[in-house]
């Protein structure tokens, strides 16, 4: 069986070869990685197509990107996770303004169908959800609730928050994991 290092030194290696333009490096690369890639791609964007459209862009910014990778900084994968992760926001927050873009229909005009007493009970969970959620953030001191937002709603790494925020990288990873455990509590908290 071979080593972790062993094979971390391959795939540095391979990813040398991508950034010096090895189409068969690249079709190895892309072999190796996006069977991993691809379920989480999923699971951040809920959604196949997007999910492979995801992927897809990713590997066009590996293949950019690589004459650019620092082994020193990161493993190859997870440089890779880092760029699926950002490019996987970046259709989130896309679609999102795509959706809200689009015109909703006149009331009169909302099929039947939508208009049913289990929407009205999904959307009225979902206000209180989000309330709760709203609630359980503002309890949150000032700096940790600012990382743990951070984390949550940008694409920023917990160096990049540590240096935004003027605090070491122990403490902002503290600081969202108890704003994570709190939020978690309050959300499955079943009292109001």
């Amino acid at each position: 069986m071979p080593s972790p290092e062993k094979d971390i030194t391959e795939e540095i290696a391979l990813l040398a070869r991508v950034a010096a333009g090895d189409r068969a490096a690249f079709r190895r690369l892309y072999a190796h990685y996006s069977p991993a890639l691809f379920p989480l791609a999923l699971r951040l964007v809920g959604d196949r197509g997007a999910a492979e459209e995801a992927l897809q862009d990713t590997f066009v910014k590996i293949w950019r990107h690589a004459p650019g990778y620092d082994a020193r900084l990161s493993r190859p994968f997870t440089w890779a996770v880092t760029i699926l992760r950002r490019t996987c926001i970046d259709h989130l927050r896309k679609n999102r303004h795509a959706r809200l873009a689009t015109p909703l229909p006149d009331d009169d005009a909302a099929p039947a169908e939508l208009v049913t007493g289990e929407n009205i009970r999904r959307t009225t969970e979902v206000q209180e959800t989000t309330a709760r959620l709203r609630t359980a953030l503002a309890a949150i001191a000032p700096p940790q609730r600012d990382a743990l937002e951070l984390a949550l709603y940008s694409t920023l790494t917990h160096p990049e928050i540590a240096a935004r925020l003027g605090q070491p990288v122990g403490t902002i990873k503290t600081w969202i994991r108890r704003g994570l455990l709190g939020l978690r509590t309050t959300l499955h908290d079943p009292s109001p």
